[in-house]
Formats: structure tokens, sequence, C-alpha cells
């Protein structure tokens, strides 16, 4: 069986020589087509600038009718028959100058003329004698004068002899391009084979190479350039085969090292290729990291000024360090060089530590406290103040006593609801909070909220409404809890609803339970709501103090049903409108 290269050359070779002889064919052709073309056309304009076109037009200038002169005109075409070559493969015309009809012929024919590019060159003055190679006919025309009339001298020649001339040359040059073609095949098989059999056998020990094996030999069979090659190739392997061993041993011992580290790592040679990554740097960086990732690029992209240049040329020994931030995680990464045999930088090796878990808590940590501080400090210093001035003389003054009290409990109320709400996120957050679950319908409990926050509404001069959209959804959960989680965003759209309208809707949709509490308060800005589940978090800080918010309520709703394996959430206009989607799934049996 013979292979592809081989197979390649065979085909090159004979399209070589298929190309070779074709084109040499085409050019033959063409020259005879050519030689034929001027040899008619110097024969023609040899006659017309000689006696024959003197007799045309004394035949056409003599007396007598018009009669008389075709005659005339038509012997003289007869007697120079011979020295145009007329026969019936070439006819001669004589044709009215002005016209172009046949006005006399040799032998008398008047076929219908086609008003040819030399005829009409002809009509014009001008010696028609071009010619084109794809048309099936030679033509020659010249026009003379004769008394008062021009005529013109047409010779057309059919091609017919010179057609066939190149029919026959072209049966030849086809019979040769097949004979040349089979003897070619068999020439560069026999040539092929004996280039790629040793290309072959260099090709298996490649390939035994390439899947490790490196103790086969070759047998040199030739003392030429590709003799030598084999011999190369056979020291080639014993060196590998030792080299390979000893790599192989120390790449195992390193590679466990490095996948059994918690720390991404990523190794780069002086090309700014990678050469190494373990899992853990994949687990981090994910697509980022690829074949084609470079050390400059790579730094670039998580917006850290780390250059290769600088690493090699400025002989940097000592780790380099830094903190990023990627995407949602917080990394610390160390940088070191590592050298070759002879203190020339081999590359560098980057360690990636991801510290996202202890950034977040402690910076979780350090807000708690300070919003937990914040919030604590205002009502303290109320009620410390307050109570300084009943100290310093005001108990005898009832009313402003009473003034003075009624503030210290409302600032008491205060702290109270925030060290419970405190204590309820806590037992969230140590799934501590035991939820007391039973089977209840969402229609009552949201009929008694209304009835609940009714005259707050109407004292703002809001007006709350209640819809069921579909039959009563009934569900399994803490009923106190979920009470808890509708108050608290229903409670919010009156505080922040000035004028206008809340609307509660209840009902399911397949096997979920659904509950949208909509106002058309102020609303709240786009860049505030994916944050306003957050605890402490508020949208307008002033107007939720001065309201008695916590910051709270939003995070224990959301805790509330995220218990119960349902959702919330929010849309909102600035201006127009607010709109809380609270989903709770439904009981089996529903």
């Amino acid at each position: 069986m013979f292979k592809r290269l081989q197979w390649k050359m065979v085909v090159v070779f004979v399209a070589l020589v298929f190309i070779t002889m074709l084109i040499a064919g085409i050019f033959m052709m063409s020259n005879i087509v050519e030689v034929y073309q001027d040899d008619f056309v110097n024969q023609q304009e040899s006659v017309a600038n000689g006696d024959f076109t003197v007799s045309l037009r004394n035949a056409f200038s003599s007396k007598g009718t018009t009669e008389e002169q075709i005659a005339k005109a038509s012997n003289t075409i007869s007697l120079y028959a011979g020295k145009m070559g007329l026969s019936s493969e070439r006819e001669c015309y004589i044709l009215d100058g002005k016209t172009g009809k046949i006005v006399t012929s040799y032998e008398g024919k008047t076929p219908v003329l086609e008003k040819t590019p030399n005829i009409i060159s002809a009509m014009a003055g001008k010696v028609g004698d071009s010619f084109s190679f794809s048309s099936g006919y030679m033509d020659y025309a010249k026009s003379f004068s004769a008394g008062d009339r021009d005529y013109i001298i047409y010779v057309k020649d059919n091609r017919n002899s010179v057609d066939s001339l190149l029919q026959n040359m072209l049966s030849i040059i086809i019979e040769a391009l097949v004979i040349g073609a089979i003897v070619s095949i068999f020439l560069c098989f026999f040539f092929a084979k004996t280039i790629t059999r040793p290309i072959s056998v260099l090709t298996e020990k490649a390939e035994d190479f390439a899947e490790g094996n490196f103790e086969s030999r070759l047998d040199v069979s030739s003392q030429d350039e590709i003799g030598t090659l084999m011999e190369t190739f056979n020291y080639m392997g014993g060196v590998m085969n030792r080299a390979i061993n000893e790599v192989s041993a120390e790449k195992h011992k390193i590679e466990i090292i490095l996948e059994n580290v918690n720390n991404g790592i990523i190794a780069f040679n002086t090309n700014q290729e990678i050469i190494h990554i373990n899992s853990a740097a994949r687990k981090i960086f994910g697509a980022r990291v690829d074949e084609n990732t470079r050390f400059d690029s790579f730094w670039s992209s998580l917006g850290v000024d780390f250059l290769m240049e600088k690493f090699i040329y400025l002989n940097k020994d000592r780790a380099e360090e830094c903190d990023i931030e990627f995407e949602d995680m917080r990394i610390k990464a160390y940088v070191v060089p590592f050298k070759i045999e002879n203190d020339k930088v081999a590359g560098i090796v980057a360690v990636f530590e991801d510290i996202t878990k202890q950034f977040k808590l402690e910076e979780s940590r350090r807000k708690f406290v300070a919003e937990v501080s914040h919030e604590l400090r205002t009502p303290l210093t109320t009620i410390g103040t307050y109570t300084e001035t009943l100290l310093d003389g005001y108990l005898d003054d009832k009313e402003m006593a009473e003034t003075l009290l009624k503030t210290v409990h409302s600032e008491t109320e205060k702290m109270t609801n925030l060290v419970k709400n405190l204590l309820t996120l806590s037992r969230y957050d140590a799934q501590k909070e035991e939820l007391q679950k039973e089977v209840f319908g969402l229609d009552e409990l949201l009929r008694d909220i209304v009835s609940t926050f009714s005259v707050e509404a109407e004292k703002k001069g809001l007006a709350l409404s209640y819809n069921l959209t579909t039959e009563g959804p009934v569900i399994y959960g803490d009923r106190y809890r979920i009470e808890r989680a509708v108050k608290n965003i229903v409670s919010n759209a009156i505080k922040y609803t000035d004028a206008g309208s809340i609307k509660i809707f209840c009902g399911f949709v397949y096997n979920e339970a659904y509950i949208k509490v909509e106002d058309t308060g102020r609303g709240i800005p786009e860049k505030d709501l994916p944050h306003i589940f957050e605890r402490f978090y508020r949208v307008d800080k002033a107007r939720s103090r001065e309201l008695g918010g916590t910051g709270l309520g939003l995070a224990i709703a959301k805790e509330i049903i995220d218990s119960h394996g349902g959702s919330i959430s929010v849309e909102s206009q600035p201006g127009e409108y607010t709109k809380f989607t609270i989903k709770i799934p439904l009981m089996k049996e529903q």
C-alpha cells in the first residue's frame, strides 16, 4: 500500500506533465490558427492591393448596363480565384459600400451575410482584417471606389480546413497526454517508493518516540544523508531515554506535591507561556487561563502591573506580593522567579491564596460592629441626656418630666426592638430558629393583616386594598413568622408612601403561592435594589431613622421566606411604584 506522500508525489508529477503538455498543445494549436490567419490576410491583401482592385474598378466603370458591369466584375473574380485561394470553403463577394449588400460573388452565390466587424470597418473606409480566435470563420474586407459608388471586396473563409487540422492535432495531443501520464505514473511510483521508504521507517521511529519508546533501533541500510539521519535518530533515542526517565521521576514527585496544595499555582517560562497549572488555580480562574494565556496579559487582566521583563532583566530575586479583587473573590498573590544552573531566570512561579472567606468575615464583622454601635449610640445618647436633664432639677416639673420620660421610653423600645431583631437574625444564622409549622390559608392571614394596618393607612390618607386572584392558597409553614415577614413589607410600604394606594394580591400558580405588595410610594433607585435585603441597609437613612426603622425588617423577612423554601424579590421605579413578590411552595395535596 502506497503512503500518502507517494500518492502526492505521483499526483503532482503527473499533473505537471499533463499541464505542461496541455499548455504546449494549446500553444501549438494557437500558433497554427495564427499562421493560417496571417497567410489568409497576406494573401488577400496582396491580391487586393494589386491588379484585382484595378480590374474591378474598370469593370464597374465600364460603359454598359449595370448587369453588364456586374457580369464583368464576376468574371474578374473568377480570373483571380486561384490567387485568392477561392473554393467551396472560401468565398469572395463584392458588397455595396454603403449598405453592405451583395452586388456579385464568386460562382454567383448570394447568401445572407451578417455585418461582421471587418465589413463595418470597410464601410467606414478602413481595411477589415481583425481576427477572433473564438469565431468560426476568418474574413477580410477592403473598400474601393468605382465611378460615383463605393464597393467592398469581402473574402470569407469558413476555417473548415484549419479546424480539421486542429482536431487531428488535438487527438494526437490527447493520445500523447494519456501515454505520458501512464509512463510518468510508473516512473513516479518507482522514485517515490525509493524516497519514501526510509522516511516511513523514520516516521515509525518518531511515533515510537512520541509514545515514550526510545529503546528500539533503526537498521541503517545506506551511507547517504538518510543513513546519517537514521544513525542520529538512534543516538538521540538513547540520550532521550535516559533523560526522560530522570525527568519523569522528578516531574511525578512535583506534580503530586502541587496537586495536593490548596493554593493555586501557575508557572510561566520566559516566553510568557504557562508550563504548569494545578487544579486549585484552574478552580480559581476558570476559563481565564488556557494554553494561549501569556504572563503580561494575564496580570494586566487582573489589574496588576507585573511584567515579565522586570523579573528577567532587573534580577528580582525576592518574591513580589499583591492583593487581587477577582470577580467575587479576594486573592493574595505571591510571584517569584526561578532559575536554572547558570543563574539565569528560567521562568516565574505565581502562588494564589484565596482569602475571600476571611476577608468577607472580617468585613462583615467590622460593618456589623459599626452598624450596631451606630444604632445603639443614638438612643443611648438621648436616654443619657434626658436622664441628666431630669436629675438636674426637672423632676419637680411634672409636665416636663413626663415629656422627657416618654422620650426615654420610646428610645428604650427602639433599642429593645433592635436587640430582638438582632437575636432573631442570630438564631437564623445559627440555624437554631425552630419553625412551628401548621397548615393554614394565606387568604385569612392577609385579611387579618389588612385589618391591622387599615387604621394606620387611613391616617396617612392611603387606600389599602386586598385582592384574591385565585382560590385561597393553603401552605404548610410557621404562620406567625410568615405573618411577620408580610407585616414588615406592608409596614414599610405605609411608611414610605406619602400619597396614593397600597395593593395586596394573593393567589397561586402551579405549585407556588404568591403574595404581592405594590405601593405608589417614592420607589427605590436601581443602584439600591441589590442591597435592600442586607442588614442595616437603608435607602434613605435619615427618613428611616425618623420613622423608627432599624434596617433589619427586610433582612428578617428574607430569612423567614428562605427558611420556608420560598423566595422574595422586588421591582421598583423611582417616583412611581415598588412591588415586592413573595413565593412559597403550596401544600403537596393541593
